[in-house]
């Protein structure tokens, strides 16, 4: 006798799973990680609390989904804003402003993301530091062009990439205390045009 087939996953699956995540971005974002209760997220998603424990396996794994999905979308929004700069001072510094626009438009994502070094202290999973590094990484190259161009001085690009992420991930932080209503892309814009002076050939 044949065993039973097992029922194909309903047709919105994707659907839930999303539906889900956006809650739990949202969750995480105002309650934090340790106060974060699954059941509320399954009740803003509309789900079973099962249905939560089924896609994601743990409250752990779920908040690094969610904090995988927000630097995704961070990374495609500076990449985008990457491309439309020109030369090697221009790319960095159109990536820098849109890395502030994005957290002004979504002050959501800015508390989970600071949250990942907060709760985890950088130990989140490998494919995640792999991603972050990739996209350090890309930019390091950008500068190393510039270099060899004669757009910047010479330099440690991978030194200066580190400076300039720290810089920029300090700002989001700092942001969520001083800046007072200031839009973080004015914040980066000026500090970022300092930072780029000394860069110049």
């Amino acid at each position: 006798m044949n065993a039973a087939k097992s029922p194909a996953p309903p047709a919105d699956t994707a659907e839930r799973r999303q539906a889900v995540l956006e809650q739990a971005i949202h969750t995480f974002a105002e309650q934090g990680y340790r106060a974060a209760d699954v059941q509320t997220i399954a009740d803003r998603a509309g789900v079973g609390k099962g249905t939560v424990y089924r896609y994601f396996g743990t409250k752990e794994e779920l908040f690094w989904t969610t904090a995988f999905e927000v630097f995704q979308r961070l990374r495609d929004r500076i990449l985008q804003a990457e491309q439309r700069g020109n030369g090697a001072l221009g790319k960095l510094r159109a990536a820098s402003i849109a890395y502030g626009e994005f957290f002004d438009e979504h002050p959501d994502y800015l508390e989970v993301f600071v949250q990942d070094r907060a709760e985890f202290r950088g130990t989140g999973p490998e494919e995640y530091q792999r991603h972050h590094e990739a996209l350090l990484q890309q930019f390091v190259k950008i500068i190393e062009r510039g270099v060899e161009r004669g757009e910047v001085r010479p330099t440690d690009a991978h030194r200066t990439m580190i400076a300039l992420s720290g810089f920029l991930y300090g700002t989001t932080v700092e942001s969520c205390y001083t800046v007072h209503g200031l839009p973080m892309r004015e914040v980066l814009e000026h500090g970022v045009d300092l930072f780029l002076e000394g860069l110049k050939p």
